[in-house]
């Protein structure tokens, strides 16, 4: 096996970060399991390639294909949102929300002591518009009393939600998606469902206040938290709307915070993957023709006939790096350090090429080489 290279190491390290960024994700799309299922096939076809099992290959593709697939339609709109956070040119509000965020806090206790349900969504930084259906643009400015006459029972938008962008209440009544949790608390009606589900989807911060029961939760990300005072309420919105506005790598790539379990399951299935590539002997062989190039020539002589400039070699590796990898700038390097002047039988062994990381240099032809070294010119005496 040749010698570990630094570009194996970076190998290594981008499969392991694109391995935890979709299983990331998936397990915020709810497709954690299709994901690794995907993952699954993947390292079955490697280890089918490694024992040549070539129905099995086939078969293990085409189930690949076809989950993709699914997982392409069924979380279509998983996909867009994901894409679409990483567009660095989308326009953010800069409008100030912090009288927004005191109206919220204000109206959701009111709101909440007069039994009115609400439902407030402050936006963020991912946009709403593939979540959000249904509702009335408005437009007006965010202060309690509008928020109170919206959700009022007489209001006829009192059942749909309230977004909030910067100060502005940018629509009402409109309709928010439900969460696809199994796991929800059984008090939980309508409003609070489609708050979490809206939540899991999107950066923003969502207020539901209970008609049946006086409380004000808030919801963001995968945190469900109840509220103990109008303070409180307060507080929290601003310490996660500032959290929000300065952008960790992780919010922009649509995860949230870093998972110690899911980044060695990443770090896990990258290190399966790399090994059944680099590390397993490979069932393939190639051969290539190499030149050889002479290094280390003793300082005076100079190369006159070589017997040959050229080695068949014997590469032995998995068909993939085989085919990936470009083995046009191989070189054999014959080392002509003892040399001397006159003819010299230089021995060639395998590691006189530097081949890639998991190919093996099986054999070459021939092992050994005549190489006659000159030295300069002598004068001739006079007379």
């Amino acid at each position: 096996m040749n010698a570990f290279r630094w570009q194996s190491t970076v190998d290594f390290m981008v499969l392991a970060t694109a391995v935890y960024l979709l299983l990331g994700w998936s397990r915020q799309a709810r497709a954690l399991r299709m994901a690794l299922a995907v993952l699954a096939l993947r390292v079955g076809v490697l280890l089918a390639r490694q024992l040549d099992l070539v129905i099995t290959i086939w078969v293990l593709d085409a189930a690949t294909v076809i989950a993709l697939l699914a997982l392409v339609v069924v979380f279509q709109p998983e996909l867009r949102r994901a894409l679409m956070r990483l567009d660095v040119t989308r326009q953010r509000s800069s409008r100030d929300t912090t009288d927004a965020l005191a109206a919220i806090s204000s109206a959701a206790w009111a709101l909440a002591r007069a039994r009115c349900g609400a439902l407030m969504v402050v936006a963020r930084k991912d946009s709403l518009a593939e979540l959000v259906t249904s509702g009335i643009t408005l437009g007006g400015r965010v202060s309690p009393d509008v928020l109170m006459a919206i959700f009022q029972k007489g209001s006829p938008v009192h059942d749909g939600a309230v977004i909030v962008e910067g100060d502005l209440i940018a629509r009402v009544g409109a309709i928010l998606p439900l969460t696809q949790r199994r796991a929800v608390r059984e008090h939980f009606g309508t409003r609070h469902r489609a708050g979490m589900g809206l939540a899991e989807r999107s950066d923003a911060l969502v207020v539901v206040s209970s008609e049946e029961r006086g409380e004000v939760t808030v919801m963001w990300e995968d945190q469900v938290r109840l509220m103990t005072s109008a303070g409180d309420l307060l507080s929290t919105l601003n310490r996660i709307g500032g959290a929000a506005s300065a952008g960790s790598p992780f919010s922009r790539l649509g995860l949230r915070s870093p998972s110690t379990p899911l980044a060695l399951t990443a770090v896990g299935v990258a290190a399966l993957v790399w090994s059944l590539t680099f590390l397993f002997p490979g069932r393939s062989v190639r051969v290539r023709t190499v030149p050889i190039e002479f290094v280390n020539v003793p300082t005076g002589l100079t190369i006159a006939a070589p017997s040959t400039d050229t080695l068949e070699v014997w590469l032995r590796a998995n068909q993939f790096l085989l085919e990936t990898v470009n083995l046009d700038s191989l070189v054999a390097r014959c080392d002509l350090s003892a040399a001397h002047e006159g003819m010299n039988a230089v021995p060639l062994t395998a590691s006189a090429i530097d081949a890639p990381f998991g190919i093996r240099v099986e054999a070459m032809a021939p092992q050994q080489i005549q190489v006659r070294l000159i030295g300069p010119p002598r004068a001739r005496p006079n007379g």
